[in-house]
Protein backbone atom coordinates (compact mmCIF):
# COMPACT_ATOMS: atom_id res chain seq x y z
CA UNK A 1 0.00 0.00 0.00
CA UNK A 2 1.61 3.47 -0.65
CA UNK A 3 2.35 5.88 1.87
CA UNK A 4 -0.38 8.73 2.55
CA UNK A 5 1.22 11.72 0.76
CA UNK A 6 2.48 14.68 2.63
CA UNK A 7 -0.37 17.22 3.57
CA UNK A 8 2.17 20.33 4.00
CA UNK A 9 3.82 18.90 0.23
CA UNK A 10 0.03 18.85 -1.21
CA UNK A 11 -0.91 22.32 0.11
CA UNK A 12 1.84 23.97 -1.42
CA UNK A 13 1.46 21.59 -5.04
CA UNK A 14 -2.66 23.39 -4.99
CA UNK A 15 -1.20 26.58 -4.34
CA UNK A 16 0.99 26.58 -6.89
CA UNK A 17 -1.46 25.60 -8.87
CA UNK A 18 -3.71 28.71 -8.33
CA UNK A 19 -0.48 31.02 -8.47
CA UNK A 20 -0.14 29.66 -11.76
CA UNK A 21 -3.89 29.89 -12.53
CA UNK A 22 -3.75 33.25 -11.68
CA UNK A 23 0.07 33.68 -13.70
CA UNK A 24 1.49 34.88 -10.82
CA UNK A 25 4.56 33.22 -11.62
CA UNK A 26 6.42 34.56 -8.73
CA UNK A 27 4.21 33.54 -5.94
CA UNK A 28 4.08 29.93 -8.06
CA UNK A 29 8.14 29.45 -7.87
CA UNK A 30 7.86 30.84 -4.39
CA UNK A 31 5.60 27.41 -3.53
CA UNK A 32 8.16 25.47 -5.54
CA UNK A 33 11.01 26.42 -3.52
CA UNK A 34 9.40 25.96 0.17
CA UNK A 35 7.97 22.63 -1.06
CA UNK A 36 11.86 21.52 -1.74
CA UNK A 37 12.83 23.14 1.54
CA UNK A 38 10.15 21.14 3.44
CA UNK A 39 11.45 17.69 2.07
CA UNK A 40 15.15 18.78 2.60
CA UNK A 41 14.90 19.41 6.19
CA UNK A 42 13.46 16.39 6.89
CA UNK A 43 10.15 17.03 7.72
CA UNK A 44 8.03 15.93 4.88
CA UNK A 45 5.88 12.58 5.58
CA UNK A 46 6.62 10.96 1.82
CA UNK A 47 10.79 11.34 2.61
CA UNK A 48 10.36 9.31 5.20
CA UNK A 49 8.33 6.92 4.49
CA UNK A 50 10.54 6.10 1.36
Amino acid sequence: MPPTPCRTCQEFTLAEAVANGERDWSKATDCRVLRKRHQEAGECLDQKAG
